[in-house]
């Protein structure tokens, strides 16, 4: 009685086996169709992140901190006072380095230097409008203090209507490259099995604005900008299957 339950069991399980390998084709047996489509689309950039920083040298910690410290204040309550609506500002490194003399027997430390960079933060912005300010933004900076202008990145704060836009574009030229496939083949498309995307932002290029700390009037030191665009690409693969 025991034999013959077992060999039931063992036919159940042999033949729900065969109905999952029915239902379920490996890929491998299918006859399928692989495209891709790519799609770039531009955008014009409402937004920009300045990247300021005040350097201060010396021998003292103390004295060289607190001048930094000074003059990063001076900055920052001059920025804010051009009453930018939207304008934010964040503190993104702030660094004490000490200069050491290495011709001396061990080295020694003959001073400091004290590094504070901040971000200002512009966003959603029309394109002349968010130029302007920019420019502004870097000769108040420069004009109460500031002895560094790290970068200026300009980019698009929601890129999601212009991904939107590329991935429909790339899924309709690989969808389009299928069908000729299929056309040419001889075949017909039955269904797509797969349909992943590989988005690639293109960043733009950063403008890039150094000060060496020159005192000169405002007017010389802010430099003409222009917003830009960026660019955002999307790569779609499809996988069809064919009859």
């Amino acid at each position: 009685m025991r034999k013959i339950f077992i060999l039931m069991l063992l036919a159940g399980v042999f033949l729900n086996v065969l109905v999952v390998s029915a239902e379920s084709v490996p890929t491998a047996d299918r006859n399928l169709i692989f495209t891709d489509g790519t799609a770039e689309v531009i955008g014009k950039n409402d937004s920009v992140r300045i990247f300021i920083a005040v350097v201060t040298e010396g021998q003292s910690l103390e004295m060289v901190s607190a001048a930094n410290m000074d003059i990063t204040g001076k900055v920052l309550l001059a920025v804010k006072s051009l009453n930018i609506k939207g304008l934010t500002l964040k503190t993104m490194d702030y660094r004490v380095i000490p200069q050491r003399d290495y011709k001396a027997k061990p080295p020694e430390i003959k001073g400091y230097e004290v590094h504070n960079g901040v971000a200002v933060i512009l966003e959603g912005f029309a394109p002349d409008q968010l130029s302007m300010h920019a420019s502004t933004v870097v000769a108040k900076a420069l004009e109460n203090g500031a002895n560094n202008i790290h970068s200026i990145n300009f980019y698009i704060k929601d890129k999601t209507l212009l991904e939107n836009k590329a991935l429909a574009r790339a899924t309709r030229q690989a969808i389009t490259r299928a069908e000729t496939l299929a056309k040419a083949a001889g075949v017909k498309l039955k269904r797509i099995v797969s349909l992943s995307t590989y988005p690639a932002h293109k960043p733009p290029v950063p403008n890039m604005f150094r000060s060496a700390g020159i005192q000169v009037k405002t007017e010389a030191m802010a430099p003409p900008m222009e917003s830009g665009e960026s660019r955002i690409r999307v790569q779609v693969s499809l996988v069809y299957e064919i009859e």
